[in-house]
């Protein structure tokens, strides 16, 4: 089950080396492929391991593994295991966490099923698997044109990916499929042949998908904290970010659900920043 530890436990830690950086690889190989090509790794991971155990079968009928060195024995060996799970926890919990991306709603930018590696350190929401080791401010900057992973408001147990285009204090319109931050015109321009522009938000372009056979109109909003500040019309609406607050949106703006319809982020809810996107 757990190859590096098996060979630890029969006093080879030159091949616990070897099956560790093997598992190492084929993890990090799978963040590179969609999941229905993903298959051969999990098959190549269970290789992998029925050959470590016959490799440790067979160890074991050497006389020289009666004497073993403290890395395998039970305690030191428990040790072992206990210390490179919590490094593993540490590192996910704490600096960067792999994400896998499940809609459309970020198309362009984003593909449905591509992972999001995210950096987390700074921005004070500290949880891996579901457990919540630390929580503090934010301490590092967060910039119109980000791509955070975020806690949904309504139900914090789901995370959802979008880009910042509102920080605290802005005011953010979007009128008949264009965006405005505190009363300017968010620059685009078209690509050829195609629904696309590139938006630009302070030094960060990037492109966004808008359907002009699409309505204007904004969807129905849902009740959300600090609605009354906000106005829609048939055209779009317009709203406030309020300070420790965050106005997101989809780039796919015509299929996403985001700030326009269940309002802002809090700060605490901001998990970190999309550093990196992969297929």
């Amino acid at each position: 089950l757990l190859p590096p530890a098996g060979m630890l436990y029969v006093a080879r830690p030159g091949w616990a080396g070897i099956y560790l950086a093997l598992n190492v690889v084929i993890g990090a190989a799978s963040l590179f492929v969609s999941r229905e090509h993903a298959w051969p790794l999990g098959l190549a991971l269970l290789l992998v391991a029925i050959v470590c155990a016959f490799q440790v079968h067979r160890s074991c009928r050497d006389s020289r593994v009666l004497r073993r060195p403290w890395y395998a024995r039970g305690p030191g060996l428990t040790v072992i295991v206990a210390a490179f799970a919590a490094l593993a926890l540490g590192v996910r919990a704490f600096a960067f966490e792999p994400f896998r991306f499940p809609s459309a709603s970020m198309l362009p930018s984003i593909e449905p099923g591509a992972h999001l590696i995210v950096k987390k350190w700074g921005y004070g929401n500290y949880k891996t698997f579901g457990i919540h080791f630390a929580r503090t401010g934010i301490s590092s900057e967060l910039n119109r044109g980000d791509i955070v992973v975020f806690e949904y408001p309504e139900d914090p147990t789901i995370v959802y990916a979008k880009r910042i285009v509102g920080l605290p204090g802005d005011r953010v319109a979007y009128f008949s499929k264009r965006l405005w931050i505190n009363d300017q015109e968010v620059p685009r321009k078209p690509i050829a042949g195609s629904p696309r522009y590139l938006e630009r938000l302070g030094a960060r372009e990037y492109p966004v998908l808008v359907e002009t056979g699409a309505p204007v109109s904004v969807p129905p909003a849902q009740a959300f904290p600090f609605k009354d500040r906000c106005t829609y019309t048939a055209e779009g609406m317009s709203c406030p970010v309020p300070e420790g607050h965050y106005f997101v949106l989809g780039d796919n703006r015509d299929n996403s659900a985001d700030s326009r319809i269940w309002g802002f982020v809090p700060a605490r809810n901001i998990v970190g920043v999309v550093e990196y996107v992969l297929p």
